[in-house]
């Protein structure tokens, strides 16, 4: 789908933010109805081939608790956490196929649209755009690859620095004590090389969930912004005009266009409330225990240094996001309470720019399982709540 005007193009969703739409694909997560029993059966066959590491993982927890090596547990449940949330990212986009290609579907429509409107909406929505495949992409794709592959790289480059300049000592991605195995076993061919590519295929898993999910609700959010941003804009030049009835009508549509808008970002809530939630607590209980190793554990080890930034990237962003919406939808008052509508002589579309204004002031919040609202405050209590964590741990 795509379309164009003087030369002008904009393509759909999966076109225009191509990494994400990829990631989302790759991940299971992107929503498309007619592929549900693939899905179904991917999501099973990454279960079942996850499920040998993650018995490996728990056993070590389960040692390490009677040892009280509590390093060791926070070590291993850094990992496994972030590892069980991808996975359940799959099983909530198969839930939310619906809300979520709603919400795709409103993006492909807009775009669509678009290519009918004049240059100096373009100009809004080609920045808009240019953003969001810089910031919500781009950028995003860099920060989780960074974070995944900080691990296989490390023990890389460890691995042949020992092998050049010391005893050969081999590192593995993640180290892990296997049940039944030698600890000497571990680093010896030919148990050692398959780990290897088993634990860089786990951290494939984590990039393409992370990438996708995440990369999709702040393109969801950022376009709901630039919907209010154009219907202000449309406002201020439908009241500029003379002709009472096309003024009329132009007010209409921009009625309606709020209407849409207000229904788009209750999709938005529908599909990411139950993400929201589990992200808000699994990286609040992260932070704080990242903290308590690094700290407590006397080894700043490189990889969890920029592990625990990552985490704290990955809910900024949805704050920030959110945060930015609910500024936007009560900014639309102010912009549209600026566009000279005291001055327009028809009494019916004064009333009508009232009314609009009365339902911009009621600003669109994004919740976390429809309780707490996501927004920059909230982003200061998690930090607080994890330095809570931390000092309970130390204590």
């Amino acid at each position: 789908m795509e379309c164009w005007k003087d030369d002008k193009i904009y393509k759909s969703f999966k076109d225009t933010y191509k990494i994400v739409a990829f990631m989302m694909t790759v991940g299971m997560i992107y929503p498309n109805p007619k592929n549900i029993k693939l899905r179904i059966t991917v999501i099973l066959f990454v279960l079942l081939s996850t499920a040998p590491m993650c018995f490996i993982i728990l056993v070590d927890i389960y040692n390490s608790f009677w040892r009280r090596d509590i390093f060791n547990i926070i070590r291993h449940s850094t990992i496994v956490g972030p590892f069980f949330g991808g996975l359940l990212k799959m099983f909530i986009m198969l839930y939310k196929t619906d809300t979520a290609k709603a919400l795709m579907d409103e993006i492909d429509k807009d775009y669509q649209k678009f290519c009918k409107l004049p240059k100096n909406y373009t100009k809004i929505i080609d920045i808009r755009i240019a953003d969001n495949i810089f910031y919500s992409e781009k950028c995003w794709v860099l920060t989780v690859v960074t974070c995944t592959m900080v691990f296989p790289g490390t023990a890389v480059v460890t691995t042949i620095y020992n092998c050049l300049f010391s005893d050969c000592q081999k590192v593995m991605i993640h180290e892990v004590a296997i049940p039944y195995i030698e600890l000497e076993t571990n680093y010896q061919t030919p148990v050692y090389e398959p780990m290897f590519v088993y634990q860089l295929y786990i951290c494939a898993i984590f990039i393409v969930t992370f990438v996708g999910l995440d990369g999709f609700f702040g393109l969801c959010v950022n376009h709901a912004c630039l919907k209010m941003e154009l219907y202000c804009k449309a406002v201020e030049e439908a009241l500029g005009g003379d002709d009472e009835v096309m003024m009329r009508n132009a007010v209409v549509e921009v009625i309606r266009e709020q209407n849409r808008t207000a229904r788009y970002t209750e999709l938005i809530q529908e599909t990411f409330n139950i993400w929201l939630g589990i992200i808000l607590l699994a990286t609040m209980i992260q932070i704080g225990t990242c903290m308590f190793k690094l700290i407590e554990g006397g080894d700043m080890d490189f990889k969890y240094i920029v592990f625990t930034i990552g985490i704290i990237i990955h809910i900024y962003l949805p704050c920030r996001y959110s945060a930015k919406l609910k500024d936007m939808s009560t900014d639309t008052a102010t912009l549209i309470y600026c566009s000279g509508w005291e001055h327009v002589p028809s009494k019916t579309i004064r009333r009508m720019i009232l009314f609009m204004i009365a339902r911009a002031q009621i600003p669109t919040e994004i919740t976390a399982i429809n309780i707490l609202i996501f927004d920059m405050n909230l982003f200061v209590r998690i930090m607080n709540s994890s330095y809570s964590m931390y000092t309970l741990l130390r204590s």
